[in-house]
């Protein structure tokens, strides 16, 4: 089984890969004008209107300003 290279305390490196998560809007505030096009950085927010189901959560009875995570998490938790 393939294993991560060990760091190396001497020389101070590690050659391990590296993941790094963002959220609560970091692509956002860290571009605020938006991507080299001007277009705005979409957060999980926004998932809804980008992937065009505002229409299809709310005909399914979910507020009509309900974010993904809350339709999710309502789905998720009730079957």
């Amino acid at each position: 089984m393939p294993r991560v290279p060990a760091f190396d305390p001497q020389k101070q490196i590690s050659r391990s890969p590296r993941v790094v998560i963002l959220g609560a809007g970091a692509s956002r505030a860290a571009f605020p004008s938006g991507d080299a096009k001007k277009k705005r950085l979409p957060l999980l927010v926004d998932l809804p209107d980008c992937l065009g189901l505002r229409a299809a959560i709310t005909d399914a009875g979910f507020l009509a300003g309900a974010d993904f995570e809350s339709v999710y998490d309502e789905l998720a938790s009730t079957g």
